[in-house]
């Protein structure tokens, strides 16, 4: 299961996707309030994601998964990690930590929920995307791609993920878990730079850390061919 963070939407994945479909079945779903499930009411607490998740999982069948969780994701996964560990298989956080470092963050929360009020999603959402890459103009279709992704969004979910995760803290809850896990940022990352995933990875119990080169938040778009190879290599064991 691919799962996409704030200000984006299954769209994110689709290169992710075309390079893994031969090898795995893949489920990217939309978090209700962002992409083709922008008109639905969204989740406010991150039990009621990883509960949503496993709905979906027993609906489609599925007692044990893989999941790949991006940015707000990360929380998800770290949910799991805490509460349902017997369903996953092995879980990437991927562009995450264990909490909302504000000082770390390209903006405050107040102002982001502010440019929700006063400019509107799209506005909001450029922003965001905007500090994703490690350089925008190298990788226009990328940017462009994130932006699509993000168009979904409406302001309740957008307001409601923020209500979310704003105060997520994962610190010291993650010791005993025995899931296989990967931390995968890229070095220009901003939302939760390598600092933040090297924390992310000590607190684990039973987790590898990947450091990719020349990309930032939006890792699998400005390095490919890297991460599906580290991805791949993870998945298989």
């Amino acid at each position: 299961m691919l799962l996409h963070g704030f200000a984006s939407s299954s769209l994110f994945w689709s290169g992710l996707m075309d390079a893994l479909e031969p090898d795995f079945d893949l489920i990217a779903p939309d978090w209700p309030g962002f992409g083709a499930a922008g008109s639905r009411q969204p989740y406010r607490r991150l039990p009621d994601f990883a509960s949503g998740l496993l709905a979906l999982a027993d609906e489609l069948g599925l007692q044990r998964v893989h999941v790949v969780g991006h940015s707000m994701s990360g929380f998800v996964v770290q949910e799991l990690l805490c509460h349902h560990p017997e369903r996953l298989g092995r879980v990437v956080l991927y562009g995450a930590g264990l909490s909302v470092n504000r000082g770390r963050r390209f903006e405050t929360v107040e102002q982001t929920l502010q440019r929700l009020q006063a400019e509107g999603v799209e506005t909001a959402a450029r922003k965001v995307v905007d500090s994703w890459f490690a350089d925008a103009a190298r990788s226009p279709a990328a940017h462009a791609l994130c932006l699509q992704a993000a168009a979904g969004m409406s302001e309740q979910g957008a307001a409601a993920a923020i209500e979310a995760t704003q105060n997520a803290d994962y610190t010291g809850k993650l010791q005993g878990c025995a899931t296989p896990a990967l931390v995968l940022s890229g070095e220009a990352e901003r939302s939760h730079p390598p600092a933040s995933a090297l924390e992310l990875y000590r607190a684990l119990g039973n987790a590898h850390l990947c450091i990719l080169p020349l990309c930032g938040h939006a890792a699998h778009l400005e390095q490919p061919l890297w991460f599906e190879s580290v991805l791949r290599e993870f998945l298989a064991g």
